[in-house]
């Protein structure tokens, strides 16, 4: 396989089976998807389809060798492509209880308790509403194991004292029919607020008190079996093109670059040209002969970039032998030179003063526009010295721009503005 360069342009080559005969250059990784099974391996579990996936060429162009051509063997496969359903080990959050050491509260009432409002009106209530009645009677409860207890035919009858209907609920935890930690929640934790509520606080009760093993309910995860659906692929047939690509036209700096990708289907035709960089592409013309194809490719059109803020290095507007001085430094590598002709690095700047009181300050006197102009930028550093009347103080205000660039847009910096200095008296 040949490969040339009218000057050398730097590219790497990518297909899912692109071959390339020399490792001198970057490689731009391709992307597929699916998993590639060989002769011999398990047959599809779903209908197959078989479709042509087209090969692709991709390269760099860079802003030292932006002309050139490259090139690469590119495959073209038919491929038979199907889903597959596979069984994986995942997780899920669930809620479980667990046993903490703690101290529990038995209550001694004397008997006929259990007059309330909220017993009459679970006790009246029929159908659905007989869960929510005893979710509003019972704090702590909650809807789902209210409902839990009403189907399983708990509190048939009305406890008469606070004794019995802690034996109720402790029965209901014990068979599984509620969480040990909602009992813990109604005759531990909202305690007193049920005796209230229910009525078994009207007579007198003594609360002893023990050491118990109370439950509180976390978020776990538990392991469980799940499952996807994986695409598989087997190649069928595979066609090899010689794919050439010549590019011109590209405008770029020398630390710039331009990623391309030509894709060619099963009869060499190039269907898709990408690129991503500084440059706008476009295929000016594209010929097959048997198994070799050829592609011009020429750059239509630069995207222009803004300046980089970090293009200014330092700023300073200090007295210099009694004259206010602006010091401006920048990145060497942004001022134009030949490569970029008739472009001109500009500083529009503006010398605002005022004039100081005996406090130092401009106090109600108005900060007014002294100096307007322009400067070339040509160096690193530029100093510029300004006329400021004695008792002033002043302040620059300036833009950084780049004027008829082909690389950069006439935006420019957002205004800056420099500290403040202060003319003696």
């Amino acid at each position: 396989m040949n490969r040339f360069f009218g000057s050398v342009l730097a590219f790497a080559a990518v297909v899912g089976c692109a071959h390339k005969d020399t490792t001198s250059f970057e490689v731009v990784p391709s992307q597929t998807s699916g998993v590639y099974l060989k002769e011999g391996e398990r047959a599809p579990a779903s209908a197959p389809q078989i479709e042509w996936v087209r090969g692709s060429l991709s390269f760099n162009v860079t802003g030292a060798v932006p002309e050139g051509s490259v090139t690469q063997e590119v495959k073209v496969n038919q491929e038979m492509i199907w889903m597959e359903t596979e069984y994986f080990t995942d997780t899920r959050s669930e809620e479980k209880d667990f046993v903490v050491p703690g101290t529990c509260s038995d209550f001694k009432c004397s008997a006929g308790a259990g007059k309330s409002e909220l017993w009459d009106a679970f006790y009246s209530a029929t159908g659905e509403k007989k869960a929510a009645a005893l979710d509003q009677a019972i704090s702590g409860i909650g809807i789902v194991s209210a409902k839990n207890l009403v189907a399983k035919g708990y509190f048939k009858s009305k406890p008469r004292s606070w004794d019995e209907f802690t034996r109720e609920i402790q029965t209901a935890a014990s068979g599984d029919v509620i969480k040990k930690s909602v009992a813990t929640m109604v005759v531990e934790n909202n305690r007193y607020e049920n005796i209230t509520k229910l009525g078994y606080g009207s007579n007198s009760c003594q609360e002893v008190k023990r050491t118990c093993d109370l439950y509180i309910t976390k978020i776990v995860q538990v392991p469980f079996q799940n499952t996807r659906e994986v695409p598989r692929r087997r190649i069928v047939e595979t066609k090899t093109f010689n794919v050439t690509v010549n590019v011109s036209g590209s405008v770029l700096l020398p630390d710039e670059k331009d990623t391309l990708a030509i894709k060619v289907d099963q009869n060499g035709k190039v269907v898709d040209l990408e690129s991503s960089g500084y440059n706008n592409y476009a295929i000016a013309s594209e010929s097959v002969t048997g198994q070799n194809v050829k592609v011009e490719v020429k750059a239509v059109s630069r995207i222009l970039r803004p300046l980089s803020n970090n293009m200014i290095r330092q700023e300073s507007y200090v007295l210099v032998a009694g004259k206010p001085t602006f010091i401006l430094d920048i990145d060497p590598a942004m001022i134009p030179g030949k490569e970029d002709p008739n472009a001109q690095l500009v500083l529009d700047y503006t010398v605002e003063v005022c004039e100081y009181g005996w406090t130092g300050t401009c106090g109600w006197s108005e900060w007014k526009k002294s100096k307007m102009t322009s400067s070339v930028i040509n160096a690193a550093r530029t100093t510029i010295v300004t006329d400021v009347p004695r008792k002033h103080k002043s302040q620059i205000q300036y833009r950084v721009t780049r004027k008829n660039s082909i690389y950069f847009d006439s935006k420019g910096l957002n205004e800056r503005e420099t500290d403040e200095i202060k003319m003696p008296k």
